[in-house]
Parts: C-alpha cells; sequence; structure tokens
C-alpha cells in the first residue's frame, strides 16, 4: 500500500422523606424510649416505596423517630407511610448506635436479603452509586478532618477572605445526596466566606426536586435554586449558574461531594493573593458502593491527560525540587473538572465556558488550556479536601445518543490547539474542521484573540511538559493506494453497506479518507481496521493499539 497526503493545512421519596429543616430540636420523654440528641438531622431509611416514586409528604404530617440500631429492613409505620430516622452530628452519645456512615465509615447492609440487593442494585444502575446506602446516612452526616498538620496552624491563610458564590448543577440527583452536599458546606464553611448557594436544577424530572425541594431550602437564606427553562447539559447549565451569582469570586461543585473541615479557606487564599490562579482542590473518594471516605493518598499526583484528551493522573517526581513543602498549593496543567475556585472577571475574559460544548466532557481541559495561555494558571490545593462520588457511568450521557466528547473535542482543537489540531483530527479520522457538524467556532477564536492568549506550543512548554510527543513513525492523512492496481484506486470503507475494499478514488475525503495516527490506528471518520485473527474488519476505533495498531514498515 501507499499513502497519498490530502491534507487541508434518585427517585422520588416516600410520604415520610419530606420538607424537614435540618435544625430542629426534638425534646422527647426517656419515658416514651426515645432518643434525645442536642442537635438533630433528619434521613429517610430507604424502604421500596422510596425507590418507586411514591408522591412526597403532604403538609402538617409529622415527624416520626426510630428507635434503636437500624438493620435496613423495610419499616413502616402504622398508616404504612415509611419511618425516619434522626441522626445528631455533634456529641453522639456512646450508649447509642453510630449513625451509619458517621465519620466517613463504610455503610453495612445485608445483601442476602433479596429486597435490599434489588434495591442496592436499582441505585446503583438509575444512579450511578449505591443510593439505598446513601439513604440510610444522615444528611450531615460527620467526616474526620483528614488535613495535614500544617494546613491546621493558625494564621496559615490570610485573614481577610473573599466571600464565594457557590454554583451547583443537578440533574435528576438522588435526593439524599444532594442535600448531603449543601449541608456539608454549610456546615463546614466559615459562614462570612459564603454569600451564596446557587442550586442549578438542569430541568430534572424527579418531583422531589421541584416544591419539596425550594420547601426543605427555604430555611437557608444563603441557598437559591434557580431553574433552566430547557435542559441545558451540564457545561451551559455552569454557565448559567455563573451568570446568576453576584460574587466576584465562584466556587463550583458538583452536586455529588461532601466537603470537609478547611476546604474554602485554602481554595479562597490561593484566589485572593492572585487572581488569575484558579484553585482546585485536593479530591477524595466516596467510595460508590459503601459510601466510605477514603483519603486521597497521592495529593503530589497532577491533572493530565493523553492526546485523546481523556483526563488521568500522573505523577510528577520532579515537583519535588520546586514545591519542598508538600502542602503547599502547585502547578498542574489540567483539572479533573467539577471542583474549583475561579474569580469572575478572570473566568469572564476566558469566555466561560464555549457554550457550542454539548452536554459534558472536555469543558476541563479546556478551561485547563486557556487559563494558562491567557495569563493564568490553575494549582492543586492539598489543604483542600472534598471527597467525590465517581459515580458508575455518565447520567447525563446515558440518553444522548451523540459522541458529544468527540464534538467537544474538534471544538477545543480548532480554538487552542494551533498546529497541533491535526494530531485531534486525525485520532478522531476527520481531514479538516468540519463546521457544517460541529458548528461555527468564530466567536470563540475572537474571544481568544481578544484576551491575548498565547499559542499551545508555551502550554505544553511551560505548563505540561510531561506531555507525550505526538509523532508517530508513518503518521499520514489521506488516500491508501494499492501499489498493483496504481493511484486511482483507493481504500474504501462505506458504514451504509460495510464494504471494504478498493474502489476507484473520488477526492471527496469521505469514505476514501485515512489518517494514521498517534494511536497507529487506520482510521476513517471514527471507523478502525482491526485484524480478528483471521480477517480484516472495521469496528470502531477503542485507542488501545493491540489489534488495531498498524506500523508504517516503509514510507
Amino acid at each position: 500500500l501507499v499513502m497519498r497526503d490530502r491534507s487541508v493545512s434518585s427517585y422520588a421519596p416516600s410520604r415520610r422523606l419530606c420538607v424537614l429543616c435540618a435544625l430542629v430540636t426534638v425534646t422527647v420523654s426517656l419515658a416514651a424510649l426515645l432518643l434525645v440528641y442536642s442537635y438533630d438531622v433528619t434521613v429517610s431509611l430507604p424502604t421500596g416505596r422510596l425507590f418507586r416514586g411514591e408522591e412526597s409528604q403532604q403538609p402538617g404530617q409529622k415527624l416520626l423517630l426510630a428507635l434503636g440500631p437500624t438493620t435496613g429492613d423495610s419499616i413502616s409505620t402504622d398508616d404504612g407511610k415509611g419511618f425516619q430516622f434522626t441522626y445528631t452530628t455533634l456529641g453522639l452519645d456512646p450508649r447509642f448506635p453510630v449513625p451509619p456512615g458517621d465519620m466517613g465509615q463504610p455503610v453495612p447492609v445485608n445483601l442476602s436479603d433479596s429486597a435490599i440487593a434489588t434495591m442496592v442494585n436499582e441505585g446503583m444502575t438509575r444512579q450511578g452509586f449505591n443510593q439505598y446506602s446513601s439513604d440510610l446516612m444522615s444528611v450531615r452526616r460527620r467526616l474526620p478532618d483528614i488535613r495535614d498538620p500544617w494546613c491546621r496552624e493558625p494564621d496559615r491563610f490570610l485573614a481577610a477572605l473573599p466571600p464565594t458564590s457557590i454554583v451547583i448543577v443537578f440533574y435528576n440527583e438522588a435526593w439524599s445526596v444532594v442535600l448531603r452536599t449543601i449541608h456539608s458546606v454549610l456546615d463546614r464553611s466559615p459562614a462570612h466566606l459564603v454569600r451564596e448557594i446557587v442550586l442549578v436544577d438542569d430541568c430534572s424530572t424527579l418531583p422531589n426536586l421541584k416544591t419539596q425541594l425550594d420547601e426543605y431550602l427555604r430555611p437557608y437564606g444563603k441557598v437559591r435554586v434557580i431553574r433552566a427553562p430547557i435542559r441545558l447539559g451540564l457545561i451551559r447549565a455552569r454557565i448559567f449558574g455563573a451568570q446568576n451569582t453576584t460574587s466576584e469570586v465562584i466556587t463550583f461543585l458538583d452536586a455529588h461531594v461532601e466537603c470537609t473541615v478547611g476546604w474554602l479557606e485554602a481554595l479562597l487564599d490561593v484566589v485572593a493573593r492572585n487572581d488569575t490562579t484558579i484553585a482546585i482542590p485536593t479530591i477524595d473518594w466516596i467510595d460508590e458502593k459503601s459510601m466510605a471516605l477514603v483519603a486521597n493518598k497521592s495529593i503530589s499526583y497532577i491533572g493530565a491527560y493523553d492526546w485523546d484528551l481523556n483526563f488521568g493522573w500522573w505523577g510528577r517526581w520532579s515537583m519535588r525540587k520546586k514545591y519542598e513543602n508538600k502542602m503547599e498549593p502547585f502547578d498542574t496543567p489540567a483539572m479533573a473538572g467539577g471542583l474549583f475556585t475561579i474569580n469572575r472577571a478572570f473566568f469572564e475574559r476566558l469566555g466561560w465556558y464555549d457554550e457550542g460544548f454539548d452536554i459534558y466532557g472536555i469543558e476541563n481541559i479546556e478551561l485547563s488550556m486557556k487559563s494558562w495561555m491567557c495569563g493564568g494558571k490553575m494549582v492543586t490545593v492539598p489543604c483542600s479536601r472534598v471527597a467525590h462520588i465517581q459515580k458508575n457511568g455518565h447520567p447525563y450521557l446515558r440518553s444522548e445518543k451523540k459522541d458529544v466528547v468527540r464534538a467537544n473535542s474538534i471544538r477545543l482543537a480548532e480554538v487552542w490547539m494551533d498546529q497541533y489540531k491535526d494530531v485531534i483530527f486525525d485520532i478522531h479520522g476527520i481531514p479538516h474542521y468540519l463546521e457544517e457538524e460541529f458548528g461555527s467556532v468564530e466567536s470563540r477564536k475572537a474571544i481568544r484573540e481578544r484576551a491575548g492568549c498565547r499559542d499551545f506550543r508555551y502550554y505544553i512548554e511551560h505548563a505540561f511538559p510531561e506531555m507525550r510527543s505526538p509523532e508517530v513513525a508513518g503518521t499520514f492523512r489521506g488516500e491508501v493506494h494499492n501499489v498493483v492496481l496504481g493511484t486511482g484506486m483507493c481504500l474504501e470503507y462505506r458504514h451504509s453497506d460495510k464494504f471494504l475494499g478498493m474502489a476507484p478514488c473520488d477526492g471527496k475525503q469521505r469514505n476514501q479518507f485515512w489518517t494514521h495516527n498517534y494511536y497507529e490506528e487506520l482510521n476513517s471518520y471514527r471507523h478502525c481496521i482491526d485484524f480478528t485473527g483471521s480477517s480484516l474488519g472495521v469496528f470502531g476505533c477503542h485507542r488501545s493499539r493491540g489489534n488495531q495498531a498498524w506500523r508504517v514498515l516503509e514510507h
């Protein structure tokens, strides 16, 4: 074969999961055998009703308290309307059972009980984590202080820190998880540093996230819910939320996190010292199966990615030479996504996110690149610890037929990656930017020009020297010819009838356009030639090399 280059340079709650004030003082006679705590919060015991979309509690229904330890069994009152536990977050009395998940411990469940196992599986399927265990926990569970002692020293941070608006986007999030996120912010943030919490409802369909959520949050004056008029997707919903804030500093959180003590001061300190620095917390893990807090042991890793723009964590051992104190904020070329603090004016100068990005994905890489290229940078802050549920799958993408990550990647490359954009185009098997498919990016290029941003090579050299070279021996883009048949015949793949073979060249750069790219694929518009062991076929590209890797022996 010879190659010719033709390139162009959770569910509705039970009736008892109701509108409740999180600060309720319950005084009950010991003679009545009920437990009395000094500082109470309410959480529902999940029953079959919780998972089957029963209507929410009506006004005036009474609050019930549970007796004794929970076994995870379904408990009902005499009117058959579910049951609730009230747990303390302060001053636990050792005579009484410890609430499930307290201090970040795992929540034990009896999976040998088929009913419980079914509910656990339902939650994992619909929410991407064990909602059953989450619903057993207090929405204000205690967490340990996992910071390094250096972070806790007096006067570690500036005395005068700016207040922030906190933006949290949710879409059909489980009730217990979104409330736990909100309470962790309120309970573990200095009140004067939180100007407001802006909850953005991206057209959720779960009924308990409508009026019931509004009523629950009414006592918390700093919390307000704004509702998108149409489904925006995570990226545009964040823009919508940011543009509805009132502070000079904006902090973004996912709707399934738990903030630990000291998390906010450490982030605001960074932005207060330099308003073009994006501050990212150290991300700990909430186990999606057990709901246990798992402390991050690799806090010196940087956010990074390969040429497919897929985010990951990389070690940067040379960093120790620059940062003698491992607890100091350190430079990172990329961020994971939804948890960060940024100066509002800087974010606006960067053009927020690309409004042409669909739903979810690549917005973190875009913000990473342009922060460094446009006069700023981003740092990871080891003294800020936020625990995050890494869901099993992406609920935002489950009903989306379009490959939004691919489309967003190609838009990003066209605007920000200069001569390196062809590396991305080759990985996706396209000859050049296709405006008819991915939309116009002229307004995004204008934002880059107005901001006076540097080129992508500057980003690689100054922010991401670990970035691997995209050069692979024998890379090409264009037509593939057969030396026997001559240049008039081209390798063609037709998706319509799965034809793979030689056909007269048509020069249209569609069915006969191929790239041999960084992953050594023979790729035509996401279709890769695959050797099955006995024959050739065409399958979706997996970027794992293996049976889709092709090496040029002579070029």
